[in-house]
């Protein structure tokens, strides 16, 4: 009677080989899944930034009206998408489209009280508008990348 080696061996090693291999696609597979969701986070990110600077701009489009008292600008406008309505407007994140332009005392803005400036061809601030700096708020709002407010301070004037 002849006796053989035990065999089965090699099926334990491409049992492991392939589940190792498996193990290395899954997490190839998930990197890739965070990698996609990562890009498309910061694609809406940048789209609301890209939003929120239009509010920004538009609202320093409606301060060169003739004769328009800065604090008294409103807006609210929707703009169509492709998947769904922006709406671009004045005031904070969770409240409707208010007033959000305000007057800020001279004193309280960076180098606003230094009196070191050159007056040549340029009217010194008076107690209206003349240079007066103002704080507003313009918020954009995304069905869904969310919403983003952007908060700045304008010296507006001659």
């Amino acid at each position: 009677m002849i006796r053989r080696p035990p065999r089965g061996s090699a099926l334990l090693a491409a049992l492991l080989v392939i589940g190792v291999l498996a193990l290395v696609t899954v997490a190839t597979l998930r990197l890739a899944s965070i990698s996609k969701d990562q890009a498309a986070k910061d694609s809406r990110s940048l789209s609301q930034t890209a939003c929120v600077e239009a509010a920004r701009q538009y609202l320093m489009g409606r301060l060169r009206v003739f004769g328009l008292d800065p604090t008294t600008i409103t807006f609210s406008t929707a703009v169509s998408l492709e998947n769904g309505t922006r709406t671009i407007r004045t005031g904070h994140v969770d409240t409707a489209a208010i007033t959000s332009v305000r007057a800020v005392a001279p004193g309280s803005v960076g180098g606003g009280n230094s009196g070191l400036q050159d007056i040549t061809n340029k009217i010194v601030a008076g107690p209206s508008m003349g240079g007066r700096p103002y704080q507003a708020v313009v918020t954009c709002v995304d069905p869904r990348a969310g919403a983003m407010e952007l908060e700045f301070i304008i010296r507006w004037g001659l």
